[in-house]
């Protein structure tokens, strides 16, 4: 079980008369660098509630916030504590109350459920960055991978691009033959992140200028549609024969044969 912090978000039309409606909320770990939010899709009570409601607004705060999330990953705290300072209006947070969870992503939804809307949607699409790499985590870590000191996790460019690059892959470790090959493991996803796929490519090929037999696993969301234009974009960007792509569903799978290939 891991100590978490929950902050509800709450709509309020009038701050002078302070009523609000809940329509969201986030769930921070620090232990395990979590950050996650959802918000409601049903806004008929919101309507309800206050009929001049911005919806487009209100509809737009899932994805606002999971964008925002990804493009904060390496500065959680301060990025919680700077949504604390900034949403005292239209949109405001609760005080952080204290919680604990083992599945993270089932706790959040179970908060929603209790504080949100009890018979609202709540899904969590695995299709961002921090959702990706928590499933990829949680595979790795049931191989017992995650603590192994010949497995690391936050590996940063800089030791092959020189110091002022910031750029940190997921997790590597180095195959115990001759050779001492180097495997790196990022996380993404096909639709939504083509950009990062490019960092992504850029940073591994520093990499490889130095190590050439390296070799880099690219951990993705499963696909339904892979005509789908931006998936194919991000595939093509992707495309090198030192580079493989694993999906969510082949975790497991991919977790075993790191495993095994670390056996001594």
């Amino acid at each position: 079980m891991k100590p978490c912090v929950f902050y509800l978000i709450r709509y309020v039309p009038n701050v002078s008369t302070g009523q609000f409606i809940t329509v969201g909320v986030f769930l921070h770990c620090p232990q395990a660098q979590f950050l996650d939010c959802l918000f409601t899709e049903d806004l008929r009570g919101v309507q309800q509630f206050h009929p001049e409601a911005d919806l487009e607004f209100l509809q737009e705060l899932q994805p606002h916030f999971e964008r925002e999330i990804s493009e904060n990953e390496k500065r959680l705290p301060a990025y919680i504590k700077g949504m604390q300072e900034s949403y005292s209006n239209l949109i405001q947070m609760s005080d952080p109350q204290p919680i604990v969870a083992d599945d993270l992503e089932a706790k959040l939804i179970e908060l929603f459920r209790s504080y949100v809307s009890p018979e609202g949607s709540a899904r969590l699409r695995p299709d961002t960055r921090m959702r990706i790499k928590r499933r990829l985590a949680e595979a790795l870590e049931r191989h017992g991978l995650i603590g192994d000191r010949r497995f690391e996790s936050d590996i940063p460019v800089a030791r092959w691009d020189g110091p002022g690059d910031g750029f940190v892959f997921d997790f590597g470790y180095t195959v115990p033959n001759a050779a001492r090959e180097l495997r790196l493991i990022h996380a993404l996803s096909l639709l939504r992140d083509n950009e990062l796929a490019k960092t992504l490519k850029l940073k591994f090929s520093t990499v490889c200028s130095r190590l050439p037999s390296s070799r880099l696993t690219v951990a993705h969301e499963d696909i339904d549609d892979p005509s789908n234009a931006i998936v194919r974009s991000s595939q093509e960007v992707l495309r090198d024969r030192r580079i493989f792509l694993v999906a969510l569903s082949q975790f497991d799978e991919f977790a075993q044969s790191v495993g095994a290939e670390l056996l001594p």
